[in-house]
């Protein structure tokens, strides 16, 4: 097994780069939070017993105590920059890339948009009488996107740019020999590990919830969250668990409903090898993700994985158990292709 150096990257960048990271995710949202905090404080023993909290498409339609407004600014603009931050931190470990400081960037912008959106909302209606009469909020929108993006592009400029090294690769447990005119064929499934399911399942279920109240109080916008269900739960049904083949036409992976799908004949394969993948560092998250360098592929998990590289077109990467056996027979097929006839010379076991 060959070691993975990540000396590669050198170690005063990578510190700099986690303590921008930390300065921007964690730094920036608890200052600008405090800051907003003390403003809205002292408005709130000026405001009346009720204020417009949401607003529909005919004005202000949904009231509630000022105090909302303050538990909405530390919960979004602190509380959710916090938990992207120890995520970020927990997740990407010694792969930092383009994903830690996209989330560091994201991280202030939200804190900023938070902090707009809250007293900007309040401010609209200190001077009211009637909260009826409560102005609209999309120079408020406007305003707090605006500095979302301000912020999210600053805290991206300062921090370093660092290319997420890949993991190690890993050598085939087996050589693999296959006779003229023989088929093997290595067939595996790989899904989300079963922790992530349960809880994307209870998210889904929240969001069933109130959709079944939304709609059975006739409170607007009901459909809207309907459909979101319906999409939340196709894509979650459609990226569970994949189904991955190896056979002499070259590699396919399948969703268990059928989509999404790919397959790479065995002409357009150059080599195959497996190798050890962190989610986060090196895509950004899981599912069927894109890198920062172009790679693409079925991302479910860390650990080891086929990549299969094609010509013309960046590699394609499948997390699964068995990598090193599936690897080992794709590339076989690929030597035999070049040059018929002739085989690895040791014997092996192939399918699984």
């Amino acid at each position: 097994m060959t070691a993975h150096d990540l000396t590669r990257t050198p170690p005063p960048l990578l510190r700099r780069a986690r303590l921008t990271f930390f300065v921007v995710a964690v730094i920036a949202p608890i200052t600008i939070t405090a800051i907003a905090v003390v403003v809205m404080l002292t408005w709130l023993p000026t405001m009346p017993e009720q204020v417009a909290t949401h607003w529909g498409v005919g004005g202000a339609d949904g009231f509630g105590a000022p105090s909302t407004y303050l538990w909405l600014l530390v919960g979004i603009g602190l509380g959710l920059p916090l938990l992207m931050a120890i995520t970020t931190l927990a997740s990407v470990g010694a792969h930092w890339g383009g994903a830690g400081r996209l989330m560091g960037a994201l991280a202030a912008g939200m804190s900023l948009f938070a902090a707009i959106m809250s007293l900007g909302s309040l401010a609209i209606q200190r001077d009211l009488t009637d909260i009826a009469d409560a102005p609209g909020i999309g120079g408020i929108m406007a305003l707090a996107f605006g500095g979302l993006i301000a912020a999210g592009g600053i805290a991206w400029a300062v921090q370093p740019r660092v290319r997420a090294e890949q993991g190690r690769t890993l050598e085939p447990r087996h050589a693999v020999r296959i006779a003229n005119g023989e088929r093997v064929v290595w067939v595996a499934t790989t899904t989300m590990p079963r922790g992530a399911l349960a809880f994307l399942f209870i998210v889904l279920l929240g969001l069933v919830a109130l959709a079944a109240h939304m709609l059975g109080t006739g409170v607007a916008g009901g459909w809207i969250v309907a459909v979101v269900v319906l999409v939340v739960g196709l894509a979650l049904a459609a990226t569970a668990s994949f189904r991955v083949k190896v056979t002499p036409e070259g590699f396919a992976a399948r969703a268990l409903l059928g989509w999404p799908r790919i397959r790479i004949p065995l002409d357009e394969i150059e080599s195959a090898r497996a190798v050890e993948i962190s989610p986060f560092g090196e895509f950004g998250g899981w599912g069927w993700r894109i890198s920062v360098d172009g790679r693409t592929g079925i991302v479910m998990r860390q650990g080891s994985a086929i990549e299969v590289s094609r010509r013309g077109r960046r590699p394609f990467i499948v997390t699964i158990d068995g990598a090193e056996e599936a690897a080992a027979l794709l590339q076989a097929y690929a030597d035999r292709t070049r040059t018929p006839g002739v085989t690895p010379a040791e014997p092996g076991k192939a399918d699984s």
